[in-house]
């Protein structure tokens, strides 16, 4: 009988404490509810300004900069919106033929028995096309820095051809289709 007394102070000794430490530690983790609102509201500050800074460096919108650095006539944003449209035109089959090369690619790779030889042929079909695509790209950056005067061309940065005509690698098509010299 002593010793049921005794084991049942024990048991009820150590419920008390493991109690205790747990409302403490609970105490610890809940903070106030204004707390918590502060944290998210100084979160929410935090991921606007992010947006904010990326926004400002996105390269639509430093390209839309650029273009009005250019100062361009009404007569030359036509002929260079007919010129990008061209490229755009030209360049679709390109693209597509380098997409099917890249898919036929990936097909060789799950045949069971891989034949190094094709997947060479084809990955030099590829870079054939793409030496073609780099190369109607800068053709057609030739034209359109002959549409512009001088001082404009003076403006332009190396490594433009890629920024203007594949800009819709690094946006929405909706953004380059709404993107107006």
């Amino acid at each position: 009988m002593k010793t049921k007394l005794i084991v049942l102070t024990l048991v009820v000794v150590i419920t008390v404490v493991f109690l205790g430490f747990t409302q403490s530690s609970y105490a610890q983790q809940n903070t106030p509810l204004i707390k918590q609102k502060m944290q998210q509201q100084a979160s929410y500050q935090f991921r606007e300004e992010m947006m904010k800074k990326r926004m400002e460096n996105a390269p639509v919108v430093r390209m839309r900069e650029f273009i009005k650095s250019l100062d361009l006539s009404e007569e030359q944003i036509t002929e260079i919106n007919k010129t990008l449209l061209d490229f755009k035109k030209d360049t679709v089959e390109l693209r597509n033929s380098i997409q099917i090369r890249e898919l036929e690619v990936k097909a060789l790779l799950l045949e069971p028995q891989t034949e190094l030889v094709k997947i060479r042929a084809k990955l030099q079909e590829i870079a054939d096309l793409q030496v073609e695509l780099k190369a109607k790209t800068i053709e057609k950056y030739l034209e359109v820095k002959d549409l512009l005067a001088p001082e404009q061309q003076e403006k332009l940065p190396l490594g433009v051809p890629s920024q203007i005509f594949f800009l819709e690698k690094f946006s929405t098509s909706r953004t380059m289709n709404s993107f107006c010299w």
